[in-house]
C-alpha cells in the first residue's frame, strides 16, 4: 500500500518537474502530454520488472536492483567507500595489461552508473524496485525529451508525429523503462545529439561540456556506439563547416571508414578490426540461450562479412517473424518489426518531399546512417533475438522517427 501511495506521489512530482522545463521551450510539450508520455513509461517499466521476475528470474534488471540495495548498505556503513569505488586505479592495478584493466573498469562503471543513482533512490523508496522505477524512468525520460526537442526544431509541422513517435511506441517504451543501461543509453545519446546540433548550427562553444558527458556516459555503457556514431558525427560536422555536398561528404567519409575497416588486415593478421567482431561473435556464441537465429561464423576477411551481410540484415530487420515468434516478448518484437515495415512503405510511397530531400537534411542522414549500422553490427555478432530487440532499439527508435516526420500523415489518412 505505502509502495502504491509513493509511485502515485512521485508520478505528479515528476510530471511537475518535467513539464516545468518543457513549458520553456519552443514548442514544448503541455502537462498532459508530458503526464501522458512519462505515465506511459513508468507503467511498462513496471510491467518490465514484473514480467522478468516472473518469468526470467529476475534477470539483470533485477541485479541492478540488487546491487543498488548493496550500494545503499555501503553508502551508510562506508560513505568514503561508496564514491571511493569509482577510482580507476585499483581496477588497473588489478590486471596485468591496460587494455583489460580498462575493460574491466568500464564493467564496473557500467554497473556502479545504475545501482549507484539507484541507491540514493533508496532513501525515498525504501528499496522498494517499482517505487525506484519512478526514479529511474524520470532520468531516462529526459533523453526522450532532448530527442524531440531537437527533431522539433528541424520538423515543426510534424510535432503530433514526433510526439508518438518519440514516446508512444509501446514496445519501444517498454525496452527503454525497465532499470537497465538501455534507457540510459538513450539518455546520453538525446543529451549529445542535441548539444552537437547547437554546436554544430549556433557554434555554442558551452555545449561540448555536454558533448563530451554524452560521449562518455555512451561509452561506459555500449562503448562500440561510439565507433558508428564517429562517421555520423563526423560527415554531418564537415557538411556543414565547409558547405561540401552532403552525399559527396558522407560517400567520402564512410568510404573512408570501410577501407581503414578492412585495411587493419593489412596492417596485422591478429590485431585488426574485423578480427574484433569475429571475436566478439564468437563470445556470444560461447552463451546459452533458449532461442537463436542462424548465423554462420565470420572470418576477419572482406569475403566472409560480405556473404554473411543478408544475414546480418534479415535477423535484425526482418526478424523475428510473426510466425517464429515464441512468447510475449518476441511477438512484440514481431509486431515492432512490421511497424518499421510498414512506415518504410509509407515513406515510399506517400513522403512529404521526396527521398532525396528528405535525406539532404544532415540531422536526418546522420540518424538513419548510424541507425543502419548499428542494425548491421549487431547483426553480424548476436543471434539471440532477445538480445538483439534490446540492443537495436536505439537504432529502431531513431528509424521510427526519422520515417514518421517523413510521411504524409493526411494524405495517408484521407480517404476519397
Amino acid at each position: 500500500m505505502l509502495a502504491t501511495l509513493l509511485i502515485v506521489l512521485f508520478y505528479f512530482i515528476f510530471v511537475f518537474l518535467l513539464s516545468r522545463w518543457s513549458k520553456k521551450q519552443p514548442n514544448g510539450l503541455s502537462v498532459k502530454e508530458i503526464a501522458f508520455a512519462y505515465g506511459l513509461k513508468a507503467i511498462l517499466g513496471i510491467l518490465y520488472g514484473y514480467i522478468f521476475l516472473i518469468w526470467y528470474n529476475g534477470d539483470d534488471t533485477w541485479y541492478f536492483h540488487k546491487g543498488s540495495i548493496d550500494e545503499y548498505q555501503k553508502l551508510l556503513k562506508s560513505p568514503v567507500q561508496f564514491f571511493a569505488d569509482l577510482n580507476p586505479f585499483p581496477a588497473f592495478n588489478r590486471h596485468e595489461t591496460f587494455s583489460k584493466g580498462w575493460y574491466y573498469y568500464l564493467s564496473d562503471l557500467e554497473f556502479w552508473l545504475i545501482s549507484k543513482p539507484l541507491a540514493l533512490f533508496n532513501f525515498f523508496s525504501g528499496g522498494n524496485y517499482y517505487v525506484n522505477v519512478m526514479f529511474f524512468n524520470f532520468i531516462v525520460c529526459w533523453g526522450h525529451l532532448w530527442l524531440f526537442q531537437l527533431f522539433v526544431k528541424e520538423f515543426p509541422r510534424q510535432r503530433k508525429a514526433l510526439f508518438i513517435a518519440v514516446f508512444l511506441i509501446p514496445t519501444v517504451v517498454f525496452w527503454l523503462s525497465g532499470i537497465r543501461g538501455d534507457g540510459f543509453i538513450i539518455f546520453f545519446l538525446g543529451l549529445l545529439l542535441l548539444h552537437f546540433y547547437k554546436w554544430v548550427n549556433k557554434g555554442k562553444i558551452n555545449s561540448w561540456i555536454y558533448i563530451l558527458i554524452g560521449l562518455a556516459g555512451i561509452i561506459v555503457l555500449r562503448s562500440v556506439l561510439v565507433l558508428l556514431l564517429i562517421p555520423a558525427l563526423l560527415s554531418w560536422w564537415i557538411t556543414v563547416r565547409f558547405a561540401i555536398p552532403i552525399f559527396k561528404c558522407t560517400t567520402i567519409v564512410y568510404g573512408s571508414c570501410v577501407l581503414l575497416f578492412f585495411g587493419s588486415l593489412l596492417i596485422s593478421s591478429r590485431e585488426n578490426f574485423p578480427s574484433i567482431v569475429a571475436s566478439r561473435q564468437l563470445e556470444y556464441f560461447g552463451l546459452k540461450g533458449n532461442t537463436r537465429f542462424h548465423l554462420d561464423t565470420l572470418q576477419p576477411s572482406v569475403r566472409s562479412f560480405v556473404t554473411i551481410l543478408p544475414q546480418s540484415i534479415n535477423n535484425t530487420f526482418l526478424r523475428p517473424y510473426l510466425w517464429e515468434a515464441k512468447g510475449f516478448l518476441q511477438a512484440s518484437a514481431a509486431i515492432e518489426v512490421l511497424l518499421v515495415i510498414l512506415l518504410v512503405l509509407l515513406f515510399i510511397f506517400n513522403n512529404n518531399s521526396g527521398f532525396k530531400m528528405h535525406f539532404k537534411k544532415p540531422l536526418i542522414l546522420f540518424s538513419t546512417l548510424f541507425a543502419v549500422t548499428l542494425y548491421i553490427l549487431v547483426g553480424y555478432t548476436v543471434p539471440f533475438p532477445g538480445a538483439i530487440i534490446r540492443y537495436k532499439i536505439p537504432a529502431e527508435l531513431l528509424l521510427i522517427i526519422v520515417l514518421s516526420i517523413a510521411i504524409n500523415w493526411k494524405k495517408t489518412f484521407t480517404f476519397k
